[in-house]
């Protein structure tokens, strides 16, 4: 998989906890990111799949998002401006993967003619309700049909 692939995966998770909620091994991490992101408002709680997701954020005392100024104290402004773009809990408001890299936070890191776009992430399937042998079935499926892309190193040398 290519970077950009693995960034906007990475950034697309940041509000897995959310869809997930139900889960205990989530409830902390949701209850973490409420106490700096605040209590998610309303245009988001209809993007929420899960019913027990929803009723229990709803449950929770409503929070205000903190000033991440206050947060990360002492950090760099433009530092605390691209995490406060890519915490956004919505994903179809936070900011893109290629957007984030080009950031001037990241400028002295940039290099825009070696920063490869790709196709924005299918999570279709997170949201289907399937019994665990079929999400077996599934995976393995997937295993068996995998085919490895060739991707060069930094040298420029396809890779072994």
């Amino acid at each position: 998989m290519d970077t950009e692939h693995n960034v906007k995966v990475a950034i697309k998770k940041l509000a897995r906890p959310f869809q997930s909620a139900v889960h205990a091994k989530h409830i902390h991490q949701l209850n973490l990111i409420m106490e700096i992101l605040g209590t998610p408002n309303d245009e988001f709680m209809a993007k929420i799949s899960s019913e027990s997701a929803q009723h229990y954020i709803k449950s929770l005392p409503k929070t205000e998002k903190r000033n991440f100024s206050d947060v990360f104290r002492g950090a760099n402004p433009l530092a605390i401006d691209l995490l406060e773009k890519m915490l956004e809990l919505d994903a179809d408001k936070r900011i893109t993967a290629e957007k984030a890299l080009a950031h001037p936070y990241l400028e002295k890191y940039a290099d825009p003619s070696d920063e490869p776009t790709s196709s924005l992430y299918d999570q279709s399937f997170e949201d289907m309700d399937l019994p665990v042998e079929r999400w077996k079935e599934l995976v393995f499926n997937e295993l068996l049909n995998f085919v490895p892309q060739q991707h060069a190193h930094i040298g420029g040398e396809p890779q072994a």
